[in-house]
């Protein structure tokens, strides 16, 4: 016994002086905050006032054909050039609509949960001061994407486009609603947002660096990219501050959850394009939906998983039974 309890306040130490290196880590970040968000606007307003390459171009693609879940179906290759190409502005479009969910819907409520202190482990100054800058970069985000929406439309002629609600979204709240008490939603908006934000950043490189699409379409998406790459290490850092303060039922419950927004992240929102291309008449939208069913929906392999792996790994979650099996049931163990 008296080894073990031994063991166990060394495992503490260990554990509280890793919280330590996060807030630093934390601190660091907020003190180059100011300096970055100011670069993030005035490189927007250079671009869309001075340079005349940033002005919308009729013959660029708005989005990339690799990120269509039927892209190798013999019904969109087959179809005209025209349609496809308004396709790719559904793309575009859809995409900078599920942007602004994210950010609005699962982002900025779990930092409002931490401004108002619910979160253990975050309610320093410093959390509560890095949780109020995201609130600026996400409500900064929203406003780029939505200009940058009202721009296609006008000029590709979608204004009557309308789009579903997001399986992300709607899977997290489902998962809200299986639960009573409120640690319990708390957590589920907070886990959920963990993973949106280490995604996002791998996501949006792909198009920030894209030189065939849209020019404002690549300067919007890379402007939103230089955020998230810190929101990227503040979530990881955030993460690392509350598992360490939870108690061993909600530690469980975390353990559970984490793998869970993976898979919601990952899909491929069959249902939207479905509900997009039925808009445009697209021949036999709901026959193409039904041949990528079910291995599309759900595409593991679209997403690099692995740094939400490293972070089970080193918040020690992968050592326990329970957390090795929820993240294998799931297929994010080979």
């Amino acid at each position: 016994l008296a080894i073990n309890s031994l063991t166990n306040q060394i495992v503490a130490q260990e554990e509280f002086a890793n919280i330590s290196h996060c807030r630093v880590l934390l601190e660091k970040m907020t003190c180059s905050w100011h300096r970055r968000a100011q670069a993030a606007q005035v490189r927007q307003k250079v671009a869309l006032e001075s340079q005349p390459e940033m002005a919308f171009d009729a013959e660029r693609d708005d989005f990339r054909t690799d990120l269509l879940p039927f892209r190798d179906h013999p019904n969109f290759l087959s179809a005209p050039l025209e349609m496809r190409k308004k396709i790719l502005s559904y793309g575009w479009l859809a995409y900078n609509e599920k942007t602004v969910d994210i950010e609005s819907r699962v982002i900025a409520p779990a930092c409002n949960h931490i401004l108002y202190k619910e979160v253990p482990g975050v309610e320093d100054s410093t959390s509560q001061l890095i949780a109020s800058n995201t609130l600026v970069d996400e409500a900064y985000h929203i406003q780029l994407v939505v200009t940058a929406c009202r721009l296609t439309r006008q000029c590709r002629q979608l204004e009557h486009l309308k789009l579903p609600s997001f399986n992300l979204v709607k899977n997290m709240e489902s998962e809200k609603a299986l639960h009573a008490e409120k640690w319990k939603k708390i957590l589920v908006q907070v886990v959920t947002a963990i993973v949106s934000e280490v995604f996002v950043s791998d996501y949006l490189a792909l198009l920030a660096h894209d030189t065939t699409i849209q020019p404002l379409n690549r300067l919007t998406v890379y402007t939103h990219f230089r955020d998230e790459k810190a929101h990227h290490t503040i979530f990881i850092n955030l993460a690392k501050c509350i598992y360490a303060y939870l108690t061993p039922e909600q530690k469980s419950f975390f353990a559970e959850l984490l793998p869970k927004p993976v898979r919601w992240f990952a899909s491929m929102e069959l249902g939207v394009w479905e509900s997009m291309l039925q808009q445009i008449n697209f021949p036999n939208a709901e026959h193409m939906m039904k041949d990528l069913l079910p291995s599309a929906d759900v595409n593991l392999l679209r997403i690099d998983y692995s740094k939400i792996v490293l972070l089970a790994e080193e918040l020690g979650i992968l050592d326990s039974e329970q957390g090795a099996e929820c993240f294998g049931r799931l297929g994010l163990l080979n």
